[in-house]
């Protein structure tokens, strides 16, 4: 459903719907004291949709950021209780005393170019995408986890298909470059019809994954055996700034694909 449409359908739903209903969703945008949020489903209420809504306090805005996820409270056109999800510990021990990289990029700047490797065997380096609007992730094809690396593959699959010719880029990176060589990836990519065109799976040396991993702010480390990581996905616009961070993986991939299309949207 394109954003117009789902905004137009969620103007009419409130003139009947305007009771409180707890909601949660994804910022696409913030715009104080507006804020726009892709919402999941509210049942027997209201289809999942990108609304923009008017925050009852403008306080409730000032640490969101497109990519935030937040549980919030819907009553008509406006947007109560918003609080952010804590949700960059999902699957890592939440008591670690875990810090993000010194070179985390923040939501506004530019994201240093880089070349890695495709499934393909081919360099893809980031600038060869500018023009285009790319989501990047970080999985790795041993990750045990089905609520993480494989949701976040699952996400991409759909997404491919939903922007299929519409000039976006899609990049997993993974966090296991020594396991996750070129034939590695390429059985992968099988396994979830990524395109190579769309959808590129990247390796490469280890400390060029690792600079890569850590402008995003990714966490990872190994243990026994296998990797504990938390997880971002970044959305880069068309002149190669950072626009969005998401933390975790439980977003759903219709909002990340609402955030794409509203960078899409913007210049």
């Amino acid at each position: 459903m394109g954003y117009a449409l789902a905004l137009a359908l969620g103007l009419v739903c409130l003139t009947s719907c305007a009771a409180r209903h707890r909601a949660s969703g994804l910022v696409l945008d913030v715009r104080a004291p507006m804020v726009t949020i892709s919402h999941a489903e509210i049942p027997g209420v209201m289809p999942a949709m990108a609304m923009e809504f008017r925050a009852a306090s403008p306080e409730e805005l000032k640490d969101l950021r497109p990519g935030s996820r937040v549980d919030f409270v819907m009553s008509g056109q406006r947007a109560k209780r918003i609080r952010a999800q804590a949700s960059v510990f999902e699957g890592v021990d939440r008591e670690l005393p875990l810090r993000k990289p010194a070179e985390t990029l923040k939501v506004g700047d530019a994201v240093p170019d880089f070349t890695l490797t495709d499934h393909r065997g081919q360099p893809f380096t980031l600038s060869q995408a500018k023009g285009r609007v790319v989501a990047v992730n970080f999985v790795y094809t041993r990750c045990p986890l089905p609520e993480v690396c494989p949701r976040l593959s699952a996400q991409f699959a759909q997404l491919q298909k939903r922007f299929a010719g519409r000039e976006v880029t899609l990049l997993s990176v993974t966090l296991d470059p020594q396991y996750d060589t070129v034939p590695v990836l390429d059985e992968y990519a099988r396994r979830w019809r990524a395109d190579g065109d769309t959808w590129h799976l990247l390796t490469g040396q280890l400390k060029d994954v690792a600079q890569v991993a850590a402008r995003f702010g990714m966490i990872y480390w190994p243990e026994q055996g296998l990797l504990t990581h938390t997880s971002m996905t970044g959305v880069i616009d068309r002149q190669g700034r950072l626009r969005a961070i998401i933390e975790g993986s439980s977003y759903q991939a219709r909002q990340l694909g609402d955030l794409i299309e509203r960078v899409q949207e913007s210049r």
